[in-house]
């Protein structure tokens, strides 16, 4: 009688063991990430993954037609020894990003409403897969508790604080240089 008590002992200490383990192994890892060059390429990646993301264009409008110019501010990475951006599998970062419809584009820099376009700015974790994909926290109640669930403890405080103003100011230069470029330049008349 005795060794069964052992027996099943052990094993609901197997078992214990085992869901520890892999409800370690499910929670999100990563490190806080310094300013330098890495973060900056993790930024260019974040905003070419997310521009060119058939599921993110429609994370605003569901319509077809406007696409989204954005900036990223990093400030994770996972796993926590990436020290390359070929190592790095996750990148946690906040996203403000401004839709763009043709007709903004048409207008050119000066008959640019910024106010008007739709956008957003949220943190995400960005899988670099393949495939790429992301998750972002959900809006309203549920924000918190989404938040601990998509980002690792050691960054949750870098997701629940937006990045500084400047952030807002990068990408209103950015959608400027994007319809800039964009704007067919007009062609000389024949007298």
């Amino acid at each position: 009688m005795r060794r069964w008590r052992v027996l099943a002992l052990a094993l609901l200490l197997v078992t214990a063991s085992s869901v520890f383990v892999v409800w370690r192994m499910s929670e999100p890892s990563g490190r806080k990430l310094s300013p330098g060059p890495l973060r900056d390429q993790l930024a260019a990646r974040v905003v070419e993954a997310l521009e060119h993301d058939p599921t993110f264009r429609t994370e605003v409008t569901r319509e077809p037609g406007p696409h989204p110019v954005c900036v990223a501010s990093v400030f994770g990475v996972a796993p926590e020894w990436a020290d390359t951006v070929d190592d790095v599998r996750t990148i946690y970062t906040w996203v403000d990003c401004l839709w763009l419809w043709p007709a903004d584009v048409a207008k050119g820099p000066a008959g640019l409403g910024l106010s008007q376009l739709s956008g957003l700015g949220m943190a995400i974790a960005l899988h670099l897969g393949p495939p790429v994909t992301y998750q972002a926290p959900e809006d309203g109640e549920g924000h918190a508790d989404s938040v601990r669930r998509v980002f690792p403890k050691s960054l949750e405080a870098a997701a629940f604080s937006p990045p500084h103003r400047s952030s807002r100011d990068e990408l209103r230069q950015r959608v400027l240089q994007v319809v800039a470029s964009s704007t067919p330049s007009p062609s000389p008349s024949h007298s």
